[in-house]
Protein backbone atom coordinates (compact mmCIF):
# COMPACT_ATOMS: atom_id res chain seq x y z
CA UNK A 1 0.00 0.00 0.00
CA UNK A 2 1.16 3.52 -0.71
CA UNK A 3 -1.20 5.16 1.75
CA UNK A 4 -0.42 6.19 5.28
CA UNK A 5 -2.57 7.99 7.88
CA UNK A 6 -1.57 9.47 11.23
CA UNK A 7 -3.61 11.51 13.72
CA UNK A 8 -2.06 14.15 15.93
CA UNK A 9 -3.53 16.77 18.21
CA UNK A 10 -4.56 19.65 16.01
CA UNK A 11 -3.64 23.12 17.34
CA UNK A 12 -6.50 25.50 17.98
CA UNK A 13 -7.12 28.46 15.68
CA UNK A 14 -6.19 31.90 16.89
CA UNK A 15 -9.23 34.11 17.25
CA UNK A 16 -9.72 36.82 14.70
CA UNK A 17 -7.33 35.45 12.07
CA UNK A 18 -9.00 36.72 8.90
CA UNK A 19 -6.54 34.97 6.60
CA UNK A 20 -7.70 31.50 7.57
CA UNK A 21 -9.96 29.52 5.26
CA UNK A 22 -12.55 28.19 7.70
CA UNK A 23 -14.19 25.97 5.04
CA UNK A 24 -11.04 23.97 4.32
CA UNK A 25 -10.88 20.51 5.85
CA UNK A 26 -8.02 19.27 3.65
CA UNK A 27 -4.72 20.95 2.83
CA UNK A 28 -3.24 19.22 -0.20
CA UNK A 29 0.51 19.05 -0.81
CA UNK A 30 1.58 17.74 -4.23
CA UNK A 31 5.17 17.05 -5.22
CA UNK A 32 7.97 14.64 -6.01
CA UNK A 33 9.35 14.91 -2.45
CA UNK A 34 12.90 13.80 -3.17
CA UNK A 35 14.12 15.72 -0.14
CA UNK A 36 13.07 18.61 2.09
CA UNK A 37 15.23 21.63 2.87
CA UNK A 38 15.17 23.83 5.96
CA UNK A 39 13.93 26.77 3.86
CA UNK A 40 11.18 24.64 2.33
CA UNK A 41 10.10 23.40 5.76
CA UNK A 42 9.87 26.96 7.09
CA UNK A 43 7.96 28.16 4.03
CA UNK A 44 5.34 25.43 4.55
CA UNK A 45 5.05 26.30 8.24
CA UNK A 46 4.49 29.94 7.30
CA UNK A 47 1.78 29.15 4.76
CA UNK A 48 -0.05 26.89 7.21
CA UNK A 49 -0.40 29.86 9.55
CA UNK A 50 -2.43 31.53 6.77
CA UNK A 51 -4.24 28.47 5.44
CA UNK A 52 -6.01 27.59 8.68
CA UNK A 53 -6.94 24.19 10.02
CA UNK A 54 -7.38 20.97 8.19
CA UNK A 55 -5.95 17.53 7.64
CA UNK A 56 -2.70 17.44 5.65
CA UNK A 57 -2.78 15.22 2.57
CA UNK A 58 0.61 14.67 0.94
CA UNK A 59 0.67 13.24 -2.57
CA UNK A 60 3.96 11.79 -3.80
CA UNK A 61 3.81 12.02 -7.59
CA UNK A 62 5.46 9.56 -9.97
CA UNK A 63 5.54 7.03 -7.15
CA UNK A 64 6.53 4.26 -9.56
CA UNK A 65 9.74 6.06 -10.51
CA UNK A 66 12.99 5.70 -8.57
CA UNK A 67 16.78 5.75 -8.95
CA UNK A 68 16.74 8.18 -11.88
CA UNK A 69 18.22 11.68 -12.02
CA UNK A 70 14.75 13.20 -11.79
CA UNK A 71 13.52 10.72 -9.16
CA UNK A 72 16.58 9.49 -7.23
CA UNK A 73 14.65 8.26 -4.17
CA UNK A 74 12.35 5.24 -3.90
CA UNK A 75 8.73 5.65 -2.85
CA UNK A 76 9.48 4.39 0.66
CA UNK A 77 12.37 6.83 1.02
CA UNK A 78 10.23 9.71 -0.20
CA UNK A 79 7.46 8.70 2.19
CA UNK A 80 9.94 8.85 5.05
CA UNK A 81 11.00 12.35 3.96
CA UNK A 82 7.36 13.46 3.92
CA UNK A 83 6.60 11.93 7.28
CA UNK A 84 9.54 13.79 8.82
CA UNK A 85 7.98 17.02 7.55
CA UNK A 86 4.44 16.07 8.53
CA UNK A 87 5.42 15.34 12.13
CA UNK A 88 6.90 18.82 12.46
CA UNK A 89 3.75 20.44 11.09
CA UNK A 90 1.76 18.86 13.93
CA UNK A 91 -1.47 18.12 12.09
CA UNK A 92 -3.39 14.95 11.23
CA UNK A 93 -1.95 13.75 7.94
CA UNK A 94 -2.12 11.19 5.15
CA UNK A 95 0.54 10.21 2.64
CA UNK A 96 -0.42 8.81 -0.76
CA UNK A 97 1.68 7.66 -3.68
CA UNK A 98 0.23 8.46 -7.10
CA UNK A 99 1.65 7.19 -10.36
CA UNK A 100 1.89 9.68 -13.18
CA UNK A 101 -0.02 9.59 -16.44
CA UNK A 102 0.85 11.21 -19.76
CA UNK A 103 -2.48 13.04 -20.22
CA UNK A 104 -2.28 16.14 -18.04
CA UNK A 105 -5.94 17.01 -18.75
CA UNK A 106 -7.10 14.14 -16.53
CA UNK A 107 -4.21 14.25 -14.07
CA UNK A 108 -6.23 15.96 -11.31
CA UNK A 109 -9.11 13.51 -11.65
CA UNK A 110 -6.62 10.65 -11.56
CA UNK A 111 -5.12 11.99 -8.33
CA UNK A 112 -8.55 12.50 -6.75
CA UNK A 113 -9.53 8.92 -7.57
CA UNK A 114 -6.34 7.45 -6.12
CA UNK A 115 -6.65 9.42 -2.86
CA UNK A 116 -10.33 8.49 -2.49
CA UNK A 117 -9.62 4.82 -3.16
CA UNK A 118 -6.58 4.52 -0.88
CA UNK A 119 -8.29 6.33 1.98
CA UNK A 120 -11.36 4.07 1.60
CA UNK A 121 -13.47 7.13 0.88
CA UNK A 122 -12.34 9.01 3.99
CA UNK A 123 -10.61 11.76 2.00
CA UNK A 124 -12.35 13.47 -0.90
CA UNK A 125 -10.38 16.13 -2.79
CA UNK A 126 -13.15 18.60 -3.49
CA UNK A 127 -12.74 22.30 -4.41
CA UNK A 128 -15.20 23.27 -1.66
CA UNK A 129 -13.21 21.66 1.15
CA UNK A 130 -9.67 21.29 -0.21
CA UNK A 131 -6.97 23.94 -0.55
CA UNK A 132 -3.87 23.22 -2.61
CA UNK A 133 -0.49 24.20 -1.14
CA UNK A 134 2.04 24.47 -3.97
CA UNK A 135 4.39 26.89 -5.71
CA UNK A 136 4.60 24.88 -8.94
CA UNK A 137 2.92 26.92 -11.73
CA UNK A 138 1.82 23.84 -13.67
CA UNK A 139 0.27 22.15 -10.63
CA UNK A 140 -1.46 25.41 -9.66
CA UNK A 141 -2.79 25.79 -13.20
CA UNK A 142 -4.13 22.23 -13.45
CA UNK A 143 -5.91 22.39 -10.09
CA UNK A 144 -7.09 25.94 -10.75
CA UNK A 145 -8.95 24.73 -13.85
CA UNK A 146 -10.90 22.40 -11.55
CA UNK A 147 -11.87 25.24 -9.22
CA UNK A 148 -9.40 24.56 -6.40
CA UNK A 149 -8.20 27.45 -4.26
CA UNK A 150 -4.53 27.57 -3.37
CA UNK A 151 -1.92 28.90 -0.99
CA UNK A 152 1.52 29.49 -2.48
CA UNK A 153 4.58 29.03 -0.25
CA UNK A 154 7.48 31.38 -0.82
CA UNK A 155 9.65 30.10 -3.71
CA UNK A 156 12.70 31.82 -2.23
CA UNK A 157 15.41 29.86 -0.50
CA UNK A 158 16.88 26.45 -1.17
CA UNK A 159 14.89 23.61 -2.71
CA UNK A 160 15.54 19.86 -3.20
CA UNK A 161 17.33 20.57 -6.49
CA UNK A 162 19.80 22.73 -4.57
CA UNK A 163 20.21 19.97 -2.00
CA UNK A 164 21.13 17.44 -4.70
CA UNK A 165 23.43 19.93 -6.43
CA UNK A 166 25.27 20.44 -3.13
CA UNK A 167 25.73 16.68 -2.77
CA UNK A 168 27.01 16.31 -6.33
CA UNK A 169 29.49 19.16 -5.99
CA UNK A 170 30.75 18.13 -2.55
CA UNK A 171 29.30 21.16 -0.77
CA UNK A 172 27.95 20.97 2.77
CA UNK A 173 24.46 19.68 1.95
CA UNK A 174 23.59 19.28 5.63
CA UNK A 175 23.42 23.07 5.93
CA UNK A 176 20.53 22.94 3.46
CA UNK A 177 18.63 19.77 4.42
CA UNK A 178 15.98 19.39 7.12
CA UNK A 179 16.76 17.15 10.09
CA UNK A 180 14.51 14.36 8.78
CA UNK A 181 16.15 14.51 5.37
CA UNK A 182 19.64 14.33 6.90
CA UNK A 183 18.64 11.29 8.96
CA UNK A 184 17.18 9.48 5.94
CA UNK A 185 20.05 10.31 3.57
CA UNK A 186 22.59 9.03 6.10
CA UNK A 187 20.60 5.89 6.98
CA UNK A 188 20.07 4.87 3.33
CA UNK A 189 23.44 6.16 2.05
CA UNK A 190 21.59 8.38 -0.44
CA UNK A 191 24.61 10.64 -0.84
CA UNK A 192 26.36 7.81 -2.71
CA UNK A 193 23.18 7.03 -4.67
CA UNK A 194 22.95 10.60 -5.93
CA UNK A 195 26.67 10.72 -6.73
CA UNK A 196 26.37 7.52 -8.74
CA UNK A 197 23.31 8.74 -10.67
CA UNK A 198 25.06 11.92 -11.72
CA UNK A 199 28.58 10.59 -12.11
CA UNK A 200 28.62 11.33 -15.85
CA UNK A 201 27.94 15.03 -15.30
CA UNK A 202 30.79 17.30 -14.26
CA UNK A 203 29.23 20.28 -12.57
CA UNK A 204 30.71 23.76 -12.59
CA UNK A 205 30.31 26.62 -10.16
CA UNK A 206 26.94 28.29 -10.12
CA UNK A 207 26.76 31.40 -12.24
CA UNK A 208 24.86 33.61 -14.62
CA UNK A 209 26.02 35.07 -17.91
CA UNK A 210 25.46 38.59 -16.70
CA UNK A 211 24.01 40.63 -13.89
CA UNK A 212 20.66 42.34 -14.22
CA UNK A 213 19.02 40.01 -16.72
CA UNK A 214 15.22 40.17 -16.56
CA UNK A 215 14.52 36.44 -16.59
CA UNK A 216 10.75 36.85 -17.02
CA UNK A 217 11.22 38.88 -20.18
CA UNK A 218 14.07 36.70 -21.41
CA UNK A 219 12.13 33.48 -20.80
CA UNK A 220 8.95 34.82 -22.40
CA UNK A 221 10.91 35.79 -25.50
CA UNK A 222 12.55 32.40 -25.78
CA UNK A 223 9.28 30.53 -25.27
CA UNK A 224 7.42 32.69 -27.81
CA UNK A 225 9.47 31.18 -30.63
CA UNK A 226 9.03 27.62 -29.38
CA UNK A 227 6.76 26.33 -32.15
CA UNK A 228 9.21 27.44 -34.83
CA UNK A 229 12.09 25.99 -32.83
CA UNK A 230 10.35 22.62 -32.56
CA UNK A 231 9.75 22.56 -36.31
CA UNK A 232 13.38 23.44 -37.05
CA UNK A 233 14.94 21.00 -34.60
CA UNK A 234 12.83 17.94 -33.91
CA UNK A 235 12.85 16.34 -37.37
CA UNK A 236 16.64 16.01 -37.10
CA UNK A 237 16.80 14.38 -33.66
CA UNK A 238 18.24 10.90 -33.31
CA UNK A 239 16.57 9.06 -30.38
CA UNK A 240 18.60 7.69 -27.49
CA UNK A 241 20.19 10.16 -25.06
CA UNK A 242 19.10 13.62 -26.18
CA UNK A 243 20.85 16.56 -24.52
CA UNK A 244 19.53 20.13 -24.78
CA UNK A 245 22.56 22.26 -23.92
CA UNK A 246 21.34 25.65 -22.79
CA UNK A 247 17.82 24.37 -22.05
CA UNK A 248 16.60 27.68 -20.60
CA UNK A 249 13.09 27.38 -19.15
CA UNK A 250 12.82 23.71 -20.15
CA UNK A 251 9.89 24.29 -22.53
CA UNK A 252 11.54 22.37 -25.35
CA UNK A 253 12.18 19.48 -22.95
CA UNK A 254 8.43 19.06 -22.47
CA UNK A 255 7.98 18.47 -26.18
CA UNK A 256 11.03 16.23 -26.40
CA UNK A 257 9.62 14.13 -23.55
CA UNK A 258 6.38 13.72 -25.49
CA UNK A 259 7.94 13.06 -28.90
CA UNK A 260 10.64 10.68 -27.63
CA UNK A 261 9.16 8.84 -24.62
CA UNK A 262 11.68 5.99 -24.88
CA UNK A 263 14.70 8.33 -24.94
CA UNK A 264 16.63 9.83 -22.05
CA UNK A 265 16.14 13.60 -22.17
CA UNK A 266 18.70 15.81 -20.41
CA UNK A 267 18.38 19.57 -20.01
CA UNK A 268 21.58 21.43 -19.19
CA UNK A 269 22.13 25.09 -18.37
CA UNK A 270 24.55 27.26 -16.40
CA UNK A 271 21.96 29.69 -15.03
CA UNK A 272 20.63 28.76 -11.58
CA UNK A 273 17.48 30.81 -12.23
CA UNK A 274 16.67 28.98 -15.45
CA UNK A 275 17.59 25.61 -13.94
CA UNK A 276 15.10 26.23 -11.15
CA UNK A 277 12.41 27.02 -13.74
CA UNK A 278 13.25 23.91 -15.77
CA UNK A 279 13.24 21.71 -12.69
CA UNK A 280 9.71 22.91 -11.86
CA UNK A 281 8.21 22.03 -15.25
CA UNK A 282 5.56 19.31 -15.57
CA UNK A 283 7.04 16.70 -17.91
CA UNK A 284 4.64 14.21 -19.53
CA UNK A 285 7.06 11.28 -19.16
CA UNK A 286 9.63 10.41 -16.53
CA UNK A 287 12.56 10.52 -18.90
CA UNK A 288 13.77 14.09 -18.21
CA UNK A 289 16.58 15.17 -15.92
CA UNK A 290 18.00 18.66 -15.34
CA UNK A 291 21.70 19.29 -14.73
CA UNK A 292 23.99 22.28 -14.40
CA UNK A 293 26.92 22.54 -16.78
CA UNK A 294 29.00 24.67 -19.11
CA UNK A 295 28.36 24.09 -22.82
CA UNK A 296 32.04 24.43 -23.69
CA UNK A 297 33.28 21.48 -21.65
CA UNK A 298 32.70 17.76 -22.01
CA UNK A 299 29.86 16.74 -19.70
CA UNK A 300 29.06 13.16 -20.68
CA UNK A 301 31.14 10.07 -21.23
CA UNK A 302 32.67 9.65 -24.66
CA UNK A 303 30.29 8.10 -27.18
CA UNK A 304 27.17 8.11 -24.97
CA UNK A 305 24.96 10.83 -26.52
CA UNK A 306 22.76 10.43 -29.60
CA UNK A 307 21.73 14.08 -30.13
CA UNK A 308 23.03 17.41 -28.83
CA UNK A 309 20.82 20.46 -29.28
CA UNK A 310 22.46 23.90 -29.19
CA UNK A 311 19.63 26.36 -29.63
CA UNK A 312 20.45 30.09 -29.37
CA UNK A 313 23.52 29.38 -27.27
CA UNK A 314 26.56 29.24 -29.56
CA UNK A 315 26.58 33.01 -29.96
CA UNK A 316 26.64 33.20 -26.14
CA UNK A 317 29.61 30.83 -25.96
CA UNK A 318 31.37 33.21 -28.32
CA UNK A 319 30.21 36.50 -26.81
CA UNK A 320 30.76 35.70 -23.12
CA UNK A 321 34.22 34.30 -23.65
CA UNK A 322 35.89 37.38 -25.07
CA UNK A 323 34.43 37.01 -28.60
CA UNK A 324 36.75 34.08 -29.03
CA UNK A 325 35.98 31.64 -31.83
CA UNK A 326 38.31 29.12 -30.22
CA UNK A 327 35.74 28.63 -27.45
CA UNK A 328 33.12 27.77 -30.09
CA UNK A 329 35.54 25.30 -31.65
CA UNK A 330 36.19 23.77 -28.23
CA UNK A 331 32.46 23.34 -27.64
CA UNK A 332 32.14 21.55 -30.99
CA UNK A 333 35.15 19.34 -30.27
CA UNK A 334 33.85 18.27 -26.85
CA UNK A 335 30.38 17.65 -28.25
CA UNK A 336 32.00 15.43 -30.89
CA UNK A 337 33.58 13.37 -28.09
CA UNK A 338 30.25 12.94 -26.36
CA UNK A 339 28.42 11.76 -29.47
CA UNK A 340 28.08 8.13 -30.44
CA UNK A 341 28.94 7.18 -34.01
CA UNK A 342 26.21 8.71 -36.17
CA UNK A 343 25.11 11.01 -33.34
CA UNK A 344 24.07 14.51 -34.27
CA UNK A 345 24.66 18.10 -33.27
CA UNK A 346 21.80 20.47 -34.09
CA UNK A 347 22.48 24.20 -33.99
CA UNK A 348 19.72 26.78 -34.27
CA UNK A 349 21.12 30.28 -33.87
CA UNK A 350 21.77 33.62 -35.52
CA UNK A 351 23.93 33.77 -38.62
CA UNK A 352 26.56 36.08 -40.06
CA UNK A 353 25.60 37.30 -43.57
CA UNK A 354 27.70 35.96 -46.41
CA UNK A 355 27.83 39.44 -47.96
CA UNK A 356 30.17 41.60 -45.90
CA UNK A 357 30.27 44.70 -48.09
CA UNK A 358 28.97 48.19 -47.34
CA UNK A 359 25.28 49.06 -47.28
CA UNK A 360 23.19 52.16 -46.81
CA UNK A 361 20.63 52.06 -44.00
CA UNK A 362 17.79 54.41 -43.21
CA UNK A 363 15.46 54.16 -40.22
CA UNK A 364 12.27 55.55 -38.78
CA UNK A 365 12.79 58.13 -36.04
CA UNK A 366 12.71 55.69 -33.14
CA UNK A 367 15.04 53.17 -34.81
CA UNK A 368 17.41 55.95 -35.81
CA UNK A 369 17.92 56.92 -32.16
CA UNK A 370 18.38 53.28 -31.21
CA UNK A 371 21.01 52.79 -33.90
CA UNK A 372 23.16 55.64 -32.61
CA UNK A 373 22.95 54.12 -29.12
CA UNK A 374 23.73 50.67 -30.52
CA UNK A 375 26.70 51.98 -32.51
CA UNK A 376 28.22 53.39 -29.32
CA UNK A 377 27.53 50.42 -27.06
CA UNK A 378 27.83 47.28 -29.21
CA UNK A 379 30.38 44.89 -27.67
CA UNK A 380 31.32 47.55 -25.14
CA UNK A 381 33.14 44.93 -23.07
CA UNK A 382 35.47 44.10 -25.94
CA UNK A 383 38.80 45.64 -26.92
CA UNK A 384 37.15 47.31 -29.92
CA UNK A 385 33.62 48.33 -28.93
CA UNK A 386 31.09 50.04 -31.15
CA UNK A 387 30.27 49.97 -34.86
CA UNK A 388 32.01 52.12 -37.46
CA UNK A 389 29.61 54.09 -39.66
CA UNK A 390 29.27 57.31 -41.58
CA UNK A 391 26.17 59.47 -41.40
CA UNK A 392 24.95 61.48 -44.36
CA UNK A 393 21.93 63.65 -45.01
CA UNK A 394 20.50 63.29 -48.54
CA UNK A 395 17.52 65.57 -48.96
CA UNK A 396 15.37 65.10 -45.87
CA UNK A 397 16.60 61.56 -45.22
CA UNK A 398 19.37 60.55 -42.82
CA UNK A 399 21.47 57.63 -44.07
CA UNK A 400 23.95 55.44 -42.23
CA UNK A 401 26.79 53.88 -44.23
CA UNK A 402 28.21 50.72 -42.63
CA UNK A 403 29.04 47.09 -43.34
CA UNK A 404 26.31 44.47 -43.61
CA UNK A 405 27.51 42.63 -40.50
CA UNK A 406 27.01 45.74 -38.34
CA UNK A 407 23.59 46.36 -39.89
CA UNK A 408 22.57 42.77 -39.23
CA UNK A 409 23.68 42.93 -35.59
CA UNK A 410 21.65 46.11 -35.12
CA UNK A 411 18.55 44.60 -36.71
CA UNK A 412 18.80 41.53 -34.49
CA UNK A 413 18.96 43.59 -31.27
CA UNK A 414 17.05 46.80 -31.77
CA UNK A 415 13.84 45.54 -30.12
CA UNK A 416 15.34 43.81 -27.08
CA UNK A 417 14.92 46.83 -24.83
CA UNK A 418 14.23 45.11 -21.49
CA UNK A 419 17.59 43.32 -21.59
CA UNK A 420 19.39 45.85 -23.76
CA UNK A 421 22.56 46.04 -21.65
CA UNK A 422 23.02 42.31 -22.06
CA UNK A 423 21.84 41.88 -25.66
CA UNK A 424 24.04 44.69 -26.96
CA UNK A 425 27.10 42.74 -25.83
CA UNK A 426 26.09 39.60 -27.72
CA UNK A 427 27.29 39.13 -31.30
CA UNK A 428 24.81 36.86 -33.07
CA UNK A 429 26.79 36.35 -36.26
CA UNK A 430 29.65 34.09 -35.17
CA UNK A 431 30.21 32.40 -38.56
CA UNK A 432 28.73 32.48 -42.04
CA UNK A 433 27.11 29.27 -43.28
CA UNK A 434 30.23 28.41 -45.30
CA UNK A 435 32.41 29.00 -42.24
CA UNK A 436 30.19 26.80 -40.07
CA UNK A 437 30.46 23.98 -42.57
CA UNK A 438 34.25 24.29 -42.64
CA UNK A 439 34.44 24.27 -38.83
CA UNK A 440 32.32 21.14 -38.52
CA UNK A 441 34.22 19.25 -41.17
CA UNK A 442 37.53 20.06 -39.44
CA UNK A 443 36.13 18.54 -36.22
CA UNK A 444 35.25 15.20 -37.83
CA UNK A 445 31.59 15.79 -38.59
CA UNK A 446 29.62 15.18 -41.76
CA UNK A 447 27.11 17.86 -42.69
CA UNK A 448 23.49 16.82 -43.02
CA UNK A 449 21.96 20.27 -43.34
CA UNK A 450 23.34 23.81 -43.41
CA UNK A 451 20.84 26.52 -44.29
CA UNK A 452 19.48 29.84 -43.09
CA UNK A 453 16.23 31.75 -43.49
CA UNK A 454 14.57 35.05 -42.67
CA UNK A 455 11.93 34.61 -39.98
CA UNK A 456 8.82 36.08 -41.62
CA UNK A 457 7.29 37.26 -38.33
CA UNK A 458 10.45 39.18 -37.44
CA UNK A 459 10.64 40.65 -40.94
CA UNK A 460 7.00 41.78 -40.87
CA UNK A 461 6.82 43.00 -37.28
CA UNK A 462 10.29 44.28 -36.44
CA UNK A 463 12.10 45.14 -39.66
CA UNK A 464 9.54 46.21 -42.25
CA UNK A 465 8.60 49.92 -42.16
CA UNK A 466 11.22 50.54 -39.48
CA UNK A 467 14.57 49.95 -41.16
CA UNK A 468 15.47 49.88 -44.87
CA UNK A 469 18.69 48.55 -46.40
CA UNK A 470 20.06 49.70 -49.75
CA UNK A 471 23.01 48.64 -51.86
CA UNK A 472 25.98 50.95 -52.33
CA UNK A 473 25.78 52.52 -55.78
CA UNK A 474 29.09 54.28 -56.26
CA UNK A 475 29.03 56.13 -52.95
CA UNK A 476 25.27 56.71 -52.78
CA UNK A 477 22.23 54.61 -51.86
CA UNK A 478 21.21 52.18 -54.59
CA UNK A 479 18.55 49.51 -54.91
CA UNK A 480 16.65 48.14 -51.94
CA UNK A 481 18.23 45.02 -50.45
CA UNK A 482 16.41 42.10 -48.83
CA UNK A 483 16.82 41.79 -45.10
CA UNK A 484 19.56 39.37 -44.00
CA UNK A 485 18.59 35.93 -42.72
CA UNK A 486 17.79 35.72 -39.02
CA UNK A 487 18.17 32.02 -38.31
CA UNK A 488 20.57 29.21 -39.19
CA UNK A 489 19.78 25.50 -38.98
CA UNK A 490 22.94 23.41 -38.93
CA UNK A 491 22.87 19.64 -38.51
CA UNK A 492 26.09 17.63 -38.41
CA UNK A 493 26.75 13.95 -37.81
CA UNK A 494 29.66 12.33 -35.98
CA UNK A 495 31.59 10.01 -38.34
Amino acid sequence: MSHQTKTLNEPAHEAGDSNRDETATVLLFVGRWHGVTRDQEQALKDVLAEAGGGKLVFVITACEQSRTKRHPLTLEERREVVEGLALKLERPYEIHGVSDISDSTVWVEHMKAVVKDESAGATILDPETTVLVSSNPDVLGLFGKHGFKSHIPSPDGTMPADLHAAIRTGSDWKDIASDATIALFEKCDLVKVIHDLFEDVLLTDDGELSHGRDFKVYSAGMDASLSVKIEDICTHIRPGRIVDKGCGTGSLLIHLSTLFPESEIVGMDLSSELLRTSEGQFFPNHNVSIVRGNIIHQRFRTGTVSTIILSSVMHEVYSYNGYDREQVRLALANSRKELELGGRVIIRDGIKPKFQGKVWMRCDEESEARFRKFAREFKNKSDAPGVEFAERKIGDVTWFYLDMHGANEFLSKKDYLANWDMEVNEEFGVFTLDEWQTEFEKQGYRMRECRSYLNPWIADNRYSNHVWLHADDGGKPGEVLPYPDTTAIIVAEAV
